[in-house]
């Protein structure tokens, strides 16, 4: 018995198993995860795209730009003007195929062009979707203003879509009566059988398709 009780001891006091143990339990330091980007600023405003998006043709991952539609403040002052480069990736893109109830666009914003080209970071989504404008006109969009004290937001009248339900959403602009942009406005607006809730598009027909000069209202958190 005694021989048994010196090799356990003996496996115990062995350098392996101090190795595996000892230093795990007496020198572990609490993890530090690293603080991600700060909000600075959010807002809503009009992006136009500029380049006909199609669930059928795009995957996840894809980069897209959108220009702003209007010009409009920044919280901390800085004007970022019409036509400032937007750029954001798909989420996910889905064309409706046999069994499926819908297509599906999703897109998200990452990046806000400013003066000189400075890349602005942010965290956007789709807040409401508007027919292209026929004629661009109305109040500078860095006339009204927003909860962090800048002008994220503003107006701008448009046209009404028209939609061909078994080929999917189209939204090539027409001659009916203009429709104006309302930066507190949710969902879609004007185009027949497309929907959009939590920043998903969708569409019975076999496709989402932005037409070029499509707009939208995004919902950005600037960050920082």
């Amino acid at each position: 018995m005694s021989r048994f009780v010196a090799i356990v001891l003996a496996v115990l006091a062995s350098p392996m198993w101090l190795h595996g143990q000892g230093p795990a339990s007496g020198s572990a330091q609490p993890s530090v995860t690293p603080a991600g980007p700060r909000v600075i600023g959010h807002g809503a405003f009009p992006v136009k795209v500029t380049k006909a998006l199609d669930s059928s043709k795009l995957k996840d991952g894809d980069v897209i730009e959108l220009e702003t539609a209007g010009s409009f403040k920044l919280p901390n002052g800085t004007l970022v003007p019409k036509g400032s480069k937007m750029i954001g990736h798909i989420v996910s893109a889905k064309a409706r195929s046999k069994g499926d109830p819908e297509s599906q666009l999703t897109i998200a914003f990452d990046k806000l062009t400013v003066g000189g080209g400075e890349q602005l970071p942010v965290k956007g989504t789709v807040q409401a979707v508007y027919p292209p404008a026929e004629e661009p006109q109305g109040p500078n969009m860095s006339t009204a203003g927003t909860s962090q004290g800048g002008s994220m937001a503003g107006v701008s009248p448009g046209g009404i879509g028209i939609t061909n339900s078994k080929s999917g959403s189209d939204t090539q602009s027409s001659s009916t009566p203009q429709r104006v942009i309302d930066p507190k406005a949710t969902g879609v607006q004007g185009i027949h059988d497309l929907q959009l809730e939590n920043g998903v598009l969708t569409s019975k027909g076999k496709n989402v398709k932005l037409g070029g000069g499509v707009r939208m209202i995004v919902h950005v958190d600037i960050l920082g």
